[in-house]
């Protein structure tokens, strides 16, 4: 039961649904058509000026009257002044030709635009002027029509019941006598036959009747406009404003594509669309239908548009009032939203300009903290350095000092012996001899093997900072000369003469002159040498 109840809702719901995207894909179609309706008046103006140059180009009567007729029929649902100049003119040529009937269709044809144009009498005095039994066969269709079409528009503009009702009686009246005189295959008299079955109720039999003469006749532009309208009519009757629609705007499209100026379908559009709140359209659809019935003189139309028009311009400028002041709030909200996002933007930027110097300072700290581990880093080298020189230096102390002791004490038995067994002139030889100097010699000898050891190129590079003729060589490749061993102390950071000469055993004067004599020799400023030696060896 429940799969059944589904099943019967989708089935009424998707043709509501077809329908209404059907409509939809028809007033945009309909949208477009108005767009381009100058492209299709133009197309009309060329029709009618190619008529007017054969006009001014022939010379036959007969062809005359029949370029009339057609200039008529071209200028009908367009403009009625030039409709009723032309159905003048082919009056005028009726006349000379000597042709009843062609006088009486001309006068049918001003009876019918005068009609249109709401000058009603004037229609009806023409028309009674005419004696129906001098008229052709196929010109009473014709003939009842001209009744028919007029007493419609009197029904449509009667203001009282009264009024109504005898005018609708009149309207019936001539439907039955135009069934009577049409074609039963004609189109008019399919026309006719649907409204008198509208007329009286029958709506499933008028929209099977106009359904298939839709079908049938949906290719021939000069009638679907009319065919769709009678099908949007009964439509109306029936309560199906979708379908009501659809046909609407099928007649619309057709009508502005013949650029047919008195039309009513887009009239009857532009209201439903009004009362379904689609006041664009609606507004457009009006303005358009005021704007060709003004063009075409069509009094009535121009009278019935008028009486709807006030209603939607002011519900279309509601709306746009409407909008403007929903337009007036937005840009007041985007007014303030665009100074929060300044304001945003600003205090951003202030942010991004703080990191910035943020990122500034860290990198200054970073290239402070690099410069600080390279200190370090030297720092390190040369406490890594002066440690090994102080491993070299207190192993050469202590094994020397151990050397001397045990010398002194060799020194100091051998002299002891000699005392004791009365030896006293060799003990008094012993204390005369060369030790001191001796000692002295080996304690400069491995000092500089020693400080070879630690600066095996020092000789080499020292030299470099000589000129190239004045470089000091040393004797030995393991024992400095006087001035090396000086500048030598000098690089293991020994820089005071007076402790140089004590170490050396020079006087403070020989230091000065050993120094003095390095500086005459220099390839450098005494500055750089200063610097450059401390250099030697890393």
């Amino acid at each position: 039961m429940r799969h059944f109840l589904l099943l019967l809702l989708l089935f009424f719901i998707l043709p509501v649904s077809g329908a209404k995207n059907l409509s939809d894909s028809l007033l945009n179609e309909l949208d477009l058509t108005i767009n381009n309706k100058t492209q299709f008046n133009r197309t009309k103006e060329l029709r009618i000026d190619s008529l007017k140059s054969r006009l001014s180009h022939n010379s036959n009567t007969e062809d005359t009257y029949k370029i009339y007729h057609r200039l008529y029929r071209e200028y009908r649902n367009y403009n009625m002044d030039s409709a009723l100049y032309m159905a003048t003119k082919k009056y005028d040529i009726a006349q000379i030709i000597g042709n009843k009937q062609y006088q009486y269709t001309a006068d049918m044809n001003i009876s019918e635009i005068l009609g249109i144009m709401g000058m009603y009498k004037e229609a009806f005095n023409i028309a009674d002027e005419i004696d129906k039994k001098d008229l052709d066969e196929d010109q009473l269709p014709y003939y009842y029509h001209l009744y028919h079409s007029t007493y419609s528009l009197l029904y449509e503009n009667s203001l009282s019941q009264k009024e109504k009702n005898h005018y609708g009686h009149l309207v019936s009246l001539y439907k039955d006598s135009l069934l009577q005189v049409n074609d039963p295959q004609s189109i008019g008299y399919l026309l006719v036959e649907n409204g008198k079955l509208v007329e009286l109720g029958q709506y499933d039999k008028a929209l099977a009747l106009m359904t298939k003469c839709y079908k049938e006749n949906k290719d021939n532009a000069s009638i679907v406009g009319s065919l769709a309208y009678g099908l949007s009519d009964i439509y109306e009757k029936l309560g199906d404003t979708e379908q009501q629609k659809k046909y609407l705007a099928i007649s619309a499209i057709s009508d502005l594509r013949r650029a047919v100026k008195s039309y009513i379908s887009l009239r009857k559009l532009a209201i439903i669309l009004y009362k379904e709140g689609d006041l664009d359209r609606a507004y457009s659809y009006i303005k358009c239908s005021m704007e060709d019935a003004t063009f075409s003189k069509a009094r009535f139309r121009t009278l019935e548009i008028s009486e709807t028009l006030p209603i939607i311009v002011a519900a279309y400028d509601k709306k746009v009032t409407q909008e403007k002041e929903s337009l007036k709030k937005y840009l007041i909200l985007i007014s303030l939203l665009s100074v929060v996002l300044l304001i945003s933007i600003i205090y951003i930027y202030k942010q991004l300009k703080k990191l910035s110097q943020a990122r500034k300072r860290i990198k200054d700290m970073y290239e402070e903290v690099k410069q600080m581990n390279t200190y370090l880093s030297e720092l390190n080298k040369k406490l890594s350095e002066s440690n090994l020189v102080k491993e070299e230096y207190i192993g050469y102390v202590f094994n020397l000092c151990s050397s001397y002791i045990d010398k002194i004490e060799a020194y100091r038995i051998n002299i002891n012996r000699k005392l004791k067994t009365g030896k006293a002139e060799e003990a008094l030889k012993a204390t005369n001899s060369t030790l001191v100097s001796d000692e002295l010699k080996e304690f400069f000898h491995n000092f500089d093997v020693i400080f070879l050891n630690l600066y095996p190129n020092f000789v080499d590079e020292f030299n470099a900072l000589l000129k190239d003729d004045e470089h000091i060589i040393p004797k030995s490749n393991d024992i400095l000369t006087p001035e090396l061993r000086v500048f030598a102390l000098i690089r293991l950071g020994i820089n005071d003469s007076s402790k140089i000469a004590s170490f050396l055993h020079y006087s403070p004067q020989t230091v000065y002159n050993y120094k003095l004599k390095v500086h005459n020799k220099l390839a450098v400023s005494k500055e750089e040498f200063a610097v450059l030696i401390q250099l030697i060896g890393k």
